[in-house]
Parts: structure tokens; sequence; C-alpha cells
């Protein structure tokens, strides 16, 4: 019955690793840039149409100055103004669907008048196609988690680019205002194949099996 137990584990072992292959490189945007936390982030590649982007720790007095991360999340990615960021997925299978998940958030506009008041709007994109978007990012306020969102793609190339794209409107000069769109917990992992769920499901089948005739004949 070991034998069986461990076999099980196997498979469902297998199933887990396939399920959770995340290829995104620094998904939370560490380390911290300080505050404010202008500048470079590894593993993204940052544009600016207006304002300063980078990541930053929580405190009051920073660009993240509202909603929670889950445990252990301290830094996240931000753009003021407008711009992007973007990054290459690389090793994706052509024809595979995938799983794009994040969590963001807007920099709170309580007691802040205009142009810091304005709301961006977020546009993502794989490969050039727009997947999210354009729509617009409030703040979730005090210490409320920061939104999740997710959806799937399907690979058409083995190597993709990711964009995160940020924008607020207009000030009466022509340039973007000054709102803040805060990004964290990028991730991007290929769902199951079927014959991934076949394989599952006839393991645990062929388990119980066994373990019915053992009863049985004990």
């Amino acid at each position: 019955m070991r034998l069986v137990f461990a076999t099980t584990l196997l498979v469902l072992g297998g199933f887990a690793v396939t399920a959770k292959a995340d290829i995104v490189t620094n998904g939370n945007f560490s380390p911290s840039n300080g505050v404010p936390g202008y500048g470079a982030v590894s593993g993204w590649t940052e544009t600016t149409t207006s304002g300063g982007l980078g990541s930053t720790n929580f405190n009051t007095s920073g660009l993240w100055n509202n909603g929670t991360l889950p445990a252990g999340d301290t830094s996240v990615g931000f753009i003021q103004g407008a711009g992007s960021f973007s990054q290459t997925l690389s090793g994706l299978n052509v024809g595979q669907t995938y799983v794009l998940s994040f969590m963001d958030n807007a920099r709170s506009n309580v007691g802040c008048g205009s142009p810091c008041n304005a709301t961006p709007t977020l546009t993502v994109s794989v490969g050039g196609t727009t997947l999210l978007g354009p729509a617009a990012v409030g703040s979730v306020g005090d210490s409320n988690p920061f939104n999740f969102v997710q959806d799937t793609f399907i690979a058409t190339s083995t190597m993709e680019n990711l964009e995160f794209f940020s924008m607020t409107p207009l000030n009466g000069n022509g340039g973007s205002t000054d709102g803040t769109f805060l990004l964290s917990d990028v991730a991007v992992n290929p769902t199951p194949e079927p014959s991934s769920l076949m394989l599952l499901g006839t393991g645990i089948l062929g388990a119980a099996g066994m373990m019915r005739r053992r009863f049985l004949h004990s």
C-alpha cells in the first residue's frame, strides 16, 4: 500500500509542478528603491511619458499609501503619470494556454488635490495584442487587499512580450496628470494539459482500485 500511495503522490507532484512553473522574472518588483522609489527594477524594462517608474516599500509618505499585499510581499512596481513595465516571456510552448495573474491598486487620492488625484487606466498586452483593458484602476483604500486580476492567453511564439501600460488624463498643458498605478505579484503559469489531467485521473483511479482489492482480500 505504501508503494501505491507513493506512486499517487508522484503523479500529484508532477501535476503540481506542471501547473506552477511561473515564468515571470521578479514578479514582486524587489528589492525596493526606497522612498519615493524612483529607479531601475530588475527584470523589467521601463518606459515613461510623464513621471517616473520604480518600486517602493509600504509607508504612508510613499506612492504606495494604501492597500495590502499577501504576507511577505514588501514591494510594488509603480507607474506615475504615463508609462509601462514590460519583459520578454521565454520558453513558451506554441498553442499552450497560459494564465496571467497579478495584483494592482492605485495611489490613494484622499487629501490630494489635482493633479495627483487622477485615476490611472491600465492596458495589458501579450505579444502586442491587448489582453486586458483599458480599464480604470481605483485605490482599494485603507488596509484592504490589492485587486487580484487573472486572464488567459494562448502562446503564438516561444517568446512573447508582456506589457503593463498605464496612463492618466492629460492636464491643461497636454501632459499626463500625476495619478499612480501600483503593481505586484505578476505570474504566468501554463494551464494543465488534458493529457496531464487524464494521467492524474488514471493514477488516482488505479490507486483506488488497488487499495479496494487489497482491502477485500485482507
